[in-house]
């Protein structure tokens, strides 16, 4: 049986890498949102929204409903899916950027990961990753306090898991991940999924 978990954070957490690591563990798929067919574009897009973060979040709102459907199909047939990023990040990011919309509600209509898992780091650590990979524009606004504050709030609201991998290197913290992965999964099962 699969499982569609989405793997939400910060910028500069190391989201993507951890994705790609526990795909491989779990023998599943590594996803993103936008999707890869969309990330060269992705620029070019965000550029000609620069003045309207509305456009922004109902862009990454119809690639979350998107790469969820796909993933769905994939879970249906055994596979195990994880979304490095998926609608968490999406309604918070949108909400620190001050988006007032209801986007809330579009959560009804999109594809629900069975796990959401909330990945935390150390902020002096996350910077550090940050400058070390070259600052892009998008990561400038998590800089800031408020900001910062305000999305980790809302994804927090999201989360199933919440899982601190300050002090871990990458194989200590895919293979910490994949195990309280697995117990929160088998926990659920008997309830139903997550």
């Amino acid at each position: 049986m699969g499982y569609f978990i989405a793997v939400e954070g910060l910028d500069g957490i190391g989201k993507s890498t951890l994705v790609e690591q526990l795909a491989r563990e779990f023998s599943g798929l590594a996803m993103s949102t936008p999707g890869e067919a969309l990330h060269d574009s992705r620029r070019v897009i965000m550029n000609d929204f620069s003045d309207d973060e509305l456009a922004k979040a109902l862009f990454y709102a119809a690639s979350v409903s998107s790469q969820g459907r796909k993933a769905r199909k994939k879970v249906e047939s055994g596979k195990w899916v994880f979304m490095d990023r998926y609608w968490a990040s999406t309604i918070a990011y949108a909400k620190a950027r001050g988006v007032t919309a209801e986007l809330d509600q579009l959560s009804k209509s999109l594809i629900q990961p069975d796990l959401s898992v909330l990945l935390i780091l150390n902020e002096s650590e996350r910077q550090r990753r940050l400058h070390a990979r070259g600052t892009t524009v998008e990561d400038i606004d998590t800089l800031d306090p408020g900001f910062r504050q305000c999305v980790l709030e809302e994804l927090q609201t999201h989360a199933n898991l919440v899982v601190n991998i300050s002090g871990y290197d990458l194989l200590a913290a895919t293979q910490m991940l994949e195990k309280v992965i697995r117990k929160k999964v088998k926990s659920t099962k008997s309830f139903g999924r997550a």
